[in-house]
């Protein structure tokens, strides 16, 4: 099963920065190619739709939420990804020194295309928000 993960270091508490992303239908609210995102339901198990550039809509199930340790863990329920079984994790980390990390990996299975372009397809994913994130707080 594929492993990617991206991990950027910001300038900003651990708090106020899960205080941004923690929140699963917050997406595109520090996500640049994400137009929309809209959750029902709440807690485990919630969805989120997104909307992303060109109109391309994902369906993602909220399957682990810990406030307290800054991190969540959804899995993919439907989208254009050539995945399957993709499990998601983001997480913020304190630094202890007024900066944080955040960390975004997934695990999934090949759908459909070869490996290099399920890892480009996520990690343009991934790469883009932690460009957004080091833009708002400075990289650290």
């Amino acid at each position: 099963m594929p492993l990617l993960e991206r991990s950027k270091q910001v300038r900003a508490p651990a708090a106020e920065v899960w205080a941004l992303i923690g929140p699963f239908d917050g997406l595109a609210n520090w996500h640049p190619a994400v137009i929309a995102c809209h959750g029902s339901g709440s807690g485990e198990g919630q969805e989120r739709e997104v909307v992303v550039v060109g109109s391309i809509r994902l369906r993602e199930r909220l399957v682990a939420q810990d406030d307290a340790a800054m991190r969540h863990r959804y899995v993919l329920v439907d989208g254009p990804l050539p995945v399957e079984g993709y499990v998601s994790t983001l997480s913020v980390s304190d630094n202890s020194d007024g900066t944080s990390t955040v960390t975004w990996s997934a695990e999934y299975q090949l759908a459909g295309a070869p490996e290099d372009v399920a890892r480009d397809a996520i990690g343009g994913i991934y790469d883009a928000g932690m460009q957004s994130l080091s833009e708002r707080f400075g990289a650290g």
